[in-house]
């Protein structure tokens, strides 16, 4: 949820000309239309392409793309067309920053953006209708963990590179799931408008990269502005891989906020399905690698995180002890971040390299060592 800073600014309104620019191109009605768009190209490649694990739907479409051309080559055309805005050296150290704080990044994905995204009702619908959430809860977050990982490997984001496969296959999942909805009848578009949509999909890209970024410095860590610009970079153009329409990628990270400012206002609506999905993610994850952290933990950390409003409508309680950790483990971890930037630069590097590494062999206890049963093939 918004920092009470935050919510001062939202109540207060644009303080520049550009803020106002920036306010008036993510308001709400100008939201609200963007909630009847979603990803064309991904959409018709999906048509008439069977249900399979993501990376078997890639397959397909550059199967499709070689013999028809058509849709199958539009969207490969696409992915593999870099925007002239896109400058690969500007967003090493982004992904180099991703690296580097790996493990406690995931901690603050799970406990505070995907849990601050639950309370926004109408998006996390379609995790309540297709009950995978429920169903196979830490099984979806180590996937979610492997596109994670697959992107911030050595060249991820470029052309040809694992990490650009994997968000290509992410991208037509998105569009299977659109169609699984649209053709179950399990959906309610008059309600929750259309499924995976182009202001959802935005949310997404927050939620990896500001609602991060936050909970990062929350924990304690030291961020410095270009380091966070260059966090948000990497994700501009993760997000238009992912399908987002370029004019909500934000360019800057002060955009950037009001955009998380307005889309929040917008959307937040906190439910008992809302509260059946945190609790159902945290207690799925308590004692699972790499944390070891048990549910009353897990809770106190989501909490910290978000705030007492929003934990007090989702619900989220934890005993004094389990706070009292989480604070006390801020401190260990502001002290650590102060030490990391005092490294030389090849210490940072093989530091980096080293939590990459503990990622990889984390997510290959959390979705077995069968690379036939991963939604992903690949790992970097």
């Amino acid at each position: 949820m918004a920092t009470p800073q935050e919510l001062t600014q939202l109540r207060d309104g644009p303080r520049t000309p550009r803020e106002q620019i920036w306010f008036d191109r993510y308001a709400h009605h100008r939201l609200e239309a963007w909630r009847q768009v979603q990803d064309p190209l991904a959409d018709r490649c999906l048509e008439n392409i069977a249900f399979q694990r993501p990376s078997g739907l890639l397959d397909e479409v550059e199967r499709r793309a070689a013999e028809e051309g058509g849709v199958y080559q539009a969207f490969l055309d696409h992915c593999h067309t870099v925007p002239g805005w896109v400058n690969f050296e500007r967003m090493e150290l982004g992904r180099r920053m991703y690296r580097r704080h790996g493990a406690l990044q995931g901690l603050v994905l799970m406990c505070s953006s995907l849990v601050e995204g639950y309370a926004h009702n109408k998006p996390s619908q379609v995790l309540v209708a297709t009950g995978r959430l429920q169903k196979d809860v830490s099984r979806r977050i180590y996937e979610t963990g492997q596109m994670l990982h697959n992107i911030a490997a050595t060249d991820g984001l470029r052309p040809g590179g694992l990490g650009h496969r994997t968000l290509m296959e992410v991208r037509l999942l998105h569009a299977a799931v659109r169609r699984f909805l649209s053709e179950s009848g399990r959906w309610d578009s008059d309600r929750f408008d259309l499924p995976i949509n182009q202001e959802d999909m935005a949310g997404t890209v927050l939620e990896f990269d500001y609602m991060v970024v936050r909970g990062l410095r929350r924990m304690g860590l030291y961020i410095s502005h270009q380091e966070h610009e260059a966090m948000h970079y990497f994700w501009r153009y993760a997000g238009y891989l992912l399908g987002v329409d370029e004019a909500l990628l934000t360019a800057t990270v002060e955009e950037q906020k009001v955009l998380a400012l307005q889309l929040t206002s917008h959307l937040y609506e906190p439910t008992g399905d809302s509260e059946k999905l945190a609790k159902s993610l945290l207690a799925g994850m308590a004692g699972k690698p790499p944390f070891h952290l048990s549910y009353d933990v897990l809770v106190a950390v989501s909490r910290f995180l978000i705030g007492d409003a929003m934990a007090d409508d989702l619900n989220l309680h934890s005993r004094v002890s389990s706070a009292a950790a989480v604070r006390m483990a801020r401190a260990g971890f502001g002290a650590a971040s102060l030490g990391q930037r005092l490294l030389p630069e090849a210490a940072k590097r093989r530091l980096e390299d080293f939590n990459h590494d503990l990622g990889r062999r984390t997510l290959k206890m959390g979705l077995g060592k069968d690379p036939a049963r991963w939604g992903f093939k690949a790992m970097a």
